[in-house]
């Protein structure tokens, strides 16, 4: 487990939407001995910018943001500056982010029901090297992927094919389409066809060539 020196400030930007969620998290942290918080914002693009001004040792990043997703900020944020740890929050429904996040090297998953002393010991373990994930139904999330069967499926979908043509050109039942169906909507945290076609597109699920050469 890599350590930091004794009597180093953790420095850490938080990013939220949600002004009073966002501002409950500054205090919290800012009463916590040896943390600095160095930024907070609630957009995408301005997290980036606060990481690249002040190399913070901590991102604190809610994933649903009004400009870009938090996948993209934790993608751009991990590809330059990798020293910077980070720590998801999370919401209801956010399966499809967090799968997406699995390959990016995040340190933490935090719900946002998360105690003041849950965000303070996840900050501190993030800046210490430690990878945690919050829950069991999180590790689920995290270790679950899309099956063939139900990518082949997705991908279908993205190309704006029904139950019945999916059915039709796999050579399985209506009733099979919809089981899989249901499990994608599961899986990716969608409650809606046309949420999981976002999902996939905005989290790079398939390409969209691949939804182009599925179609028949």
């Amino acid at each position: 487990m890599v350590t930091r020196p004794i009597g180093k400030t953790i420095r850490v930007v938080i990013v939220d939407d949600h002004p009073m969620l966002r501002e409950g998290t500054r205090v919290c942290l800012e009463h916590a001995p040896g943390i600095a918080v160095v930024g907070v914002t609630g957009t995408g693009r301005e997290a980036i910018r606060l990481v690249a001004e002040h190399r913070p040792d901590v991102l604190l990043l809610d994933l649903r943001l009004p400009d870009i997703s938090g996948v993209e900020v934790a993608r751009q944020v991990r590809a330059a500056y990798a020293d910077t740890a980070i720590v998801v929050l999370t919401g209801y429904g956010d399966a499809g982010y967090l799968r997406a996040l699995r390959p990016l090297g995040v340190r933490g998953y935090l719900p946002k029901t998360a105690t003041d002393a849950e965000i303070v010991d996840a900050v501190r373990r993030a800046a210490a090297g430690c990878t945690m994930v919050a829950s069991h139904s999180e590790r689920e999330i995290l270790t679950e992927p899309l099956t063939p069967r139900e990518r082949e499926i997705l991908r279908r979908l993205v190309a704006g094919q029904r139950n019945a043509e999916i059915a039709a050109a796999l050579l399985i039942s209506v009733k099979t389409v919809e089981y899989h169906v249901s499990n994608i909507f599961t899986k990716l945290g969608a409650r809606s066809r046309a949420e999981a076609i976002r999902i996939a597109h905005e989290q790079g699920i398939l390409l969209l060539e691949d939804a182009g050469r599925s179609q028949e």
